[in-house]
């Protein structure tokens, strides 16, 4: 068992290299402290910027989005009679709609700093509060998040949130070994059940979860206007938590 106040040193094993090289990857993971801040708040915006040209792609595969598509660049070429007049203005509609997505995303990213991630320590932290949040710390700097705490969607249940991990330390298990303290911390805590969720395009997540134990039970469109427009899906994945988690 992991209480909430023990610090967890790990040592992740990288990747082969070439077929001789192995890169070993130090990394602590510990709870999170005031002086995290905003590391913490640089990963998770990070990560979550990420994934903007993989939303605008999604987009793009949306049957009526390339009817739109379609029938703009017909009545380009019928008023200006020139294919590359035409092709110039269906790049300018296909600019303005990566910017459009690209906004909508950041409104994504602001939310969730001025939720959970605004005040950490209120959010997480407080005594007697079965929550915590924890950080993975690499050399000095925060490579990785993982958070938990009740879930207001479903009474009873743990939410794992904030998993994140930096883009260059990926591949090496940390994020693996994230949710595995949190999910000893909810052991140790006798809760029994833990939920996360989860958006269509982050597939590598996917992997780990299922890899992890955790089984999906529901996805829905996330309900907003525009993730209804491009069928934007979020996951719900739960894991039994055993008592003897180790």
């Amino acid at each position: 068992m992991i209480s909430s106040c023990l610090v967890v040193i790990v040592k992740g094993n990288g990747s082969q290299l070439k077929k001789e090289k192995s890169v070993v990857m130090s990394y602590q993971i510990r709870e999170y402290c005031d002086s995290d801040y905003s590391a913490v708040r640089e990963v998770y915006a990070t990560g979550f910027r990420e994934h903007v040209g993989v939303v605008y792609v999604h987009t793009l595969r949306q049957h009526w989005v390339q009817a739109v598509l379609s029938g703009l660049f017909l009545l380009f070429i019928l008023f200006s009679a020139s294919l590359l007049a035409s092709l110039l203005c269906l790049s300018g509609v296909l600019l303005a709609g990566r910017l459009a997505v690209q906004y909508f995303f950041e409104q994504g990213v602001q939310l969730g700093l001025r939720e959970d991630l605004q005040d950490i320590r209120a959010s997480y932290m407080q005594p007697g509060q079965v929550s915590c949040f924890w950080v993975a710390e690499s050399k000095g700097s925060v490579v990785g998040t993982v958070a938990l705490l009740p879930c207001v969607e479903e009474p009873g249940a743990w939410e794992l949130k904030r998993v994140s991990v930096k883009k260059e330390f990926r591949g090496q298990g940390l994020a693996k070994a994230l949710c595995w303290t949190a999910l000893r911390f909810a052991a140790s805590h006798e809760v029994h059940r833990v939920v996360l969720f989860t958006s269509l395009v982050q597939s590598d997540a996917h992997k780990l979860y299922h890899k992890m134990g955790f089984h999906k039970e529901e996805e829905f469109v996330w309900p907003t206007l525009p993730a209804r427009l491009v069928n934007f899906l979020v996951f719900k994945y739960a894991y039994k938590v055993m008592c003897d988690e180790d």
